[in-house]
Parts: structure tokens; sequence; C-alpha cells
């Protein structure tokens, strides 16, 4: 099998830099295409190495390569695999290719399992009479390629993948922080296909160019549970953190980029925003299995994941600016070449205070009725018991409750979120009750004997501790009545 008629030696390999043009290596003549997809910077694990003889779990080895990916499925009728596979490797070895490793008949397994494991496509029932070929050129190497040639019946099917390795290319989305603070839109060139109707790109951030909006939803301030680990198939159980705020979530649609090269330009974009990561996860980090993996996806699609959780890959980003956080969270998967884009951008509000103003008569009914009253405006520096300057209206209001009852005793209580240690934040609350004392004592004359300050951290909260809000709500001090001196 050393010499061929000039007729059949017909493969050269063809090395494109565009992931549109021709393939790397030709096919054999009169093949005929069944599948194709390209994919511009992914990252592909070809298999280098098969052993038999090792338990099933160890007897693959694999090569990562990461640049633009093209996967061609062939069918030819009456052909050998052996004379198919002898003209691909031919090709390769007269284009400066090095043959990494080969397989071939019951070198390459007695079952389905070595052709499913090394080919991109379901080869179905074409894994009889198989060839494997894996192949680099350069020193890097530049190029790799793997060929599976097997056969049913009259028919053999050549899978045939190929690597043009590459970095990554990034800036191809754009943050822009300044642009969001102003809600200013960015303007962007849309796909061929019409965006959804009434939909629009967030502000934080341009689309992936080339893609189109295929849903959209929009809420003011809402809560909202993001993903910060991947779902547990034992417990059954999704890891999210509750956070409330202005919700957008996008689902775009990319054809032929790989979910590697759009994920490193989102988080590429965001990371020079001054965003951090809070919870990243790629392939099988993201789920065990495709059910573990869609259950992540959907929980931030707008719809369903349905078929988008190939090569999957999920990022949970968040930068807080003057004491307002945002989140962005995306969740990006392929199907047959086409990439899916599930964004969520959340910007959370701290509670507005002052919308609804607490008089004297509002806190002495509540302390009639309920024998205590919450009291929201009283700031302190983080981490610290020093009252600031804005909290004079709140102080004010306990004054003149206790001056408008002479016979009234309170104690003072300070409340926290369950942020950090209940140790700490018992401390911390005391000090805090104690200086609010202290302030009403020393500022409006209130006779120190009337009050006692306490506090109880983070063991009787008014909300929950789930969210921002709630967080917020919890952080207070409680006026309750005393009724002994």
């Amino acid at each position: 099998m050393k010499t061929f008629s000039k007729a059949l030696v017909l493969l050269t390999a063809i090395f494109s830099y565009s992931i549109s043009a021709k393939p790397l290596i030709s096919p054999y003549p009169n093949s005929e295409l069944e599948s194709s997809i390209n994919l511009a910077g992914e990252q592909t694990k070809l298999v280098s190495q098969f052993d038999m003889t090792q338990k099933t779990a160890n007897r693959f080895s694999y090569t990562e390569h990461i640049g633009d990916v093209s996967h061609n499925l062939y069918e030819i009728k009456n052909v050998a695999t052996l004379k198919v596979i002898e003209n691909y490797k031919a090709a390769l070895v007269a284009d400066g290719f090095k043959i990494a490793y080969s397989c071939e008949l019951e070198l390459c397994g007695t079952s389905s399992d070595f052709a499913d494991t090394v080919s991109y496509f379901n080869p179905y029932n074409y894994h009889r009479k198989p060839y494997y070929i894996y192949a680099t050129k350069g020193e890097a190497p530049d190029f790799a390629v793997t060929v599976f040639a097997g056969q049913y019946q009259n028919k053999t099917r050549v899978m045939v993948s190929s690597v043009a390795v590459k970095e990554i290319e990034t800036g191809l989305i754009k943050a822009d922080a300044a642009g969001f603070a102003k809600q200013q839109n960015n303007n962007v060139a849309k796909a061929a296909k019409d965006d959804e109707r009434g939909s629009k790109d967030h502000p934080l951030l341009s689309r992936y160019p080339g893609s189109y909006i295929e849903s959209y939803e929009q809420i003011d301030y809402e809560e909202f549970s993001l993903p910060v680990g991947a779902f547990d198939t034992n417990t059954k159980q999704l890891p999210v953190e509750k956070v409330t705020g202005d919700i957008t979530r996008i689902t775009y649609v990319i054809r032929q980029v790989s979910t590697l090269k759009i994920y490193h330009n989102y988080v590429s974009a965001l990371i020079k925003e001054g965003f951090e990561t809070v919870f990243s996860c790629e392939h099988q980090t993201c789920g065990k299995d495709r059910k573990a993996i869609q259950a992540l996806g959907d929980h931030i699609a707008i719809k369903q994941v349905y078929n988008y959780h190939r090569q999957p890959r999920y990022q949970l980003m968040k930068s807080t600016v003057e004491n307002q956080t945002t989140y962005v969270g995306f969740f990006v998967g392929n199907y047959q070449g086409n990439t899916r884009v599930q964004l969520v951008v959340i910007r959370t509000e701290p509670l507005q205070e002052g919308l609804v103003k607490t008089n004297p008569d509002q806190v002495l009914k509540q302390l009639e009725q309920k024998g205590k009253a919450a009291i929201y405006g009283i700031f302190f520096d983080y981490d610290k018991a020093d009252i600031k300057p804005e909290s004079a209206e709140s102080l004010k209001v306990i004054a003149d409750v206790l001056n408008k009852n002479k016979r009234l005793n309170l104690y003072v209580v300070g409340h926290t979120d369950d942020k950090g240690s209940p140790e700490y934040n018992l401390r911390l609350s005391s000090k805090r009750a104690k200086a609010v004392v202290k302030a009403l004592v020393a500022q409006y004359g209130i006779k120190e004997s009337r009050l006692t300050g306490y506090g109880v951290g983070p063991y009787a909260p008014a909300a929950t501790n789930k969210n921002d809000l709630g967080r917020q709500l919890n952080r207070r001090v409680e006026l309750v009545e005393r009724l002994t001196n």
C-alpha cells in the first residue's frame, strides 16, 4: 500500500486563517459532505493516544488546542477505509505534518466507543474497519488534524477535525460603565436577522459582532436568584444568591463562533471595567450531565436552554461603585454551530430612605401597640460605631418621642445583618446601640437613666438576609419599651 495512482493522490493541505474559507484539508474525491461545523476561537481536545489495555476511564489521552476549528463529516461509497486513510496520511505528510499517533482495526478497539470518542459527530454504525490519525504541524504546533475512517456495508464515513492554532481574539465586546450610569445605549451593527421587537442592548455591554436578540425582558426593581455554583445532581439544588434591583435579560444568537471566544470577550470587557468574578465554570464543572448543565442555564434564561448546552460556560461577575452593585451573569452554549448567550444584568438599588417619614407620633403609636418601633436612618462609618452627621433627623425623632412621653423608658437595641461572625456582630451592634444612647444624652439632653443600650447582632432579623434589600432592613435600631427602672 505504499504506492497509489496519481488519480487518487488528490489531497492537499489547504491552510486557512479564515473560518469561512476552504477547509484545512480537502476531502477524498467524490465524497459527499454530510455535516460541517466551523467555530472561530474554540478550545478543543483531540484524542492523541489510545490504550485498550487500560480501564475504560483511562484508555484515552487528549491534547488540547485553541484556535479556529472545523469539523467535517463525509460519506464515500464503495471505497475501503484503508484506501481513504492512506490518502489522508499521504497528503498530510507531504505538506509537512507529523503523524503523532495512529491506530488501525482492533488496535482502535472492538466496539463503537472509540469512534464515539474521537468524532465530533455521532458515527452511528460506521465504526467498523476503523482507522485513526492524529497529526500536527509546527513546533507549537500551528495546526492539528484528526481523521477517523469507519465503514458500514459498502459506505465509508470520514470525520475530519482540524484546528488552526491561534490566540483568542478579544476586544470584540465593549463594556461601558460610564455610559451605563448615564443610561446611554451603545450603537452596534445588527445581524441579518432582526432583533426581537422592542429589544435593545443593555447600555453596559455591546453585543458580540454579528449576533441578534432572540428574546428580551426588562423588569424594574425585582428580586432575582443568581447561580453561584453548579447544580448538585444528588441534592437537586442549585446554589444561588438573591439580589434585588433593575433586571435586564437578553438572549443572543451568534452563528459559527465558539463559546470560548464569546466567553473570553465578555470576561475581558467586564474585567477592564473593574468587574470581579463571583463564580465561573466550564464544561463538566458546570454540571455532571446534560440536565445539570441545562438547569444552570435555564435559571437565567428567559425561555429554556434546550439543545444549547454543548461546550457550556457560565460566569457571574459584579462591580460595586458608591454603594451600588451591578451583577452580570451569562451562560454560553453551542448547538450545531450556533451559539446562544443567556445574559442577565442586575443593578441593585439601595433602600431609598426618606420617602416615608417617621414622626414621633407614629413611633409612640407603635410602642403603645407593639412595645417596639424600628428606626432607620442612623448611619455609622464602616466597621465602626461612630454616628455619621446625616443621622441627626432620626436621632431627633427618638428625642422627640422621649420628650412627648416623660414617663417612657427605652431599650435602644442595635441590629445587624448576618454578614460576618455572630460574635463580631454582637459586639458591633452593642457598641452602636450605646453610641446612640450617648448621642441622645449629649446632644438632646435626655436623661441617661431612661435609656439602656443593647446589641443583639443578627439574631432578630426583620427580613431575609438572602438579598441586599433584606440585609438593609436588618441593619437598624429598635426602640423597645422598658417597663422597669
